[in-house]
């Protein structure tokens, strides 16, 4: 990972957790050890520590189970010890309304890759079903249309090995209704989920966002044959020989159209904070669709027709042109 990409939540939030794991042992490293180990920057490492002893201060009942050293810290060391005699030994009870809330996060946690069979998550959910400490089974709705409720139908698709239908928004801006998908795998990308499945109507496997679909249905349709003899591979967009090499600049704020579109090679740094990168477009109409979503934060350097294409969506938006739609995009 390279030093100057900052992290998102999640990522921060899983090296806050890895870090505890090694550190709690007692053991001491330098900065620059655990940066290299985790590929990250130092300032990535530092900054998760910190928020490791920033968290465990809110507890203000019981603070201070892992304690930083600070002064090692901004020496370049990294030393956390974990205090034992603050160790919680009484069962802690919950409430309808937390019991609620925790059975809403694992129902999201079962929807995500690789957890869909998780036993430490269906142990939790079984122990919740039992009720809360006045004997109440926690209510979990989810609601009809939302993105949690696509996923859960989704992963019912590909555990019965049926299509789905949905409404689908692609990058034209056009909501596909009633979509037909035979979906595959669920892919998590940085802070975004795709469907990798089987598109009948293309004879061929694309992925699909999940945040753009809508009112997902499970069809009584078995996945087809040629669905199930497709080789998938972890590439969230496949370019062909028409597409065109665009150059985009990103400041921070739009560092995710990296994880969006799998840059071509390495990205480079232009400044401190701002990325250069290549991408592969099949219709550099949809970009104008794209960079604008980042208010400045993304900007198209080359080619010219690229350039021209977002200075042309820019025109329509404000009615100076009118709309044309692109013919291939997805």
């Amino acid at each position: 990972m390279s030093d100057q990409i900052r992290l998102d939540d999640s990522d921060r939030y899983n090296l806050m957790l890895a870090l505890t794991g090694l550190l709690v042992q007692g053991d001491e490293y330098e900065v620059q050890e655990l940066a290299q180990r985790f590929e990250v920057s130092k300032e990535e490492i530092v900054k998760a520590v910190k928020n490791i002893g920033y968290m465990d201060m809110a507890h203000f009942e019981n603070p201070d189970r892992y304690e930083v050293d600070y002064d090692a810290l901004d020496e370049g060391y990294v030393r956390i010890s974990y205090n034992i005699e603050n160790v919680v030994e009484d069962v802690p009870r919950l409430s309808s309304r937390q019991a609620s809330a925790l059975a809403a996060g694992l129902v999201y946690l079962s929807s995500l890759p690789g957890l869909a069979e998780n036993e430490e998550i269906l142990e939790l959910q079984g122990i919740l079903a039992t009720g809360d400490s006045r004997g109440n089974t926690p209510e979990v709705i989810v609601q009809p249309g939302s993105k949690d409720a696509d996923l859960l139908i989704i992963r019912q698709a590909i555990k019965l090995g049926r299509a789905i239908s949905c409404d689908y928004l692609n990058l034209k801006g056009e909501m596909r209704i009633g979509r037909v998908i035979e979906p595959l795998r669920i892919d998590l990308r940085g802070e975004l989920i795709y469907l990798k499945g089987w598109c009948p109507e293309n004879s061929d496997v694309r992925s699909f966002r999940v945040d753009r679909m809508r009112n997902a249905l499970m069809t009584e349709v078995e996945i087809s044959k040629a669905a199930r003899s497709a080789e998938l591979d972890d590439e969230v967009y496949h370019s062909s020989e028409t597409d065109t090499l665009v150059t985009i600049e990103v400041d921070p704020e739009a560092f995710s159209l990296m994880v969006d579109f799998r840059p071509v090679e390495e990205p480079e740094s232009v400044s401190q904070y701002v990325k250069r990168f290549k991408i592969l477009v099949g219709d550099v109409r949809n970009l104008g669709r794209i960079v604008s979503r980042f208010g400045g934060a993304a900007r198209v350097v080359a080619p010219d027709s690229a350039k021209v294409a977002v200075r042309e969506f820019a025109l329509k938006a404000i009615g100076e042109l009118k709309p044309t739609q692109p013919k291939d995009a997805e």
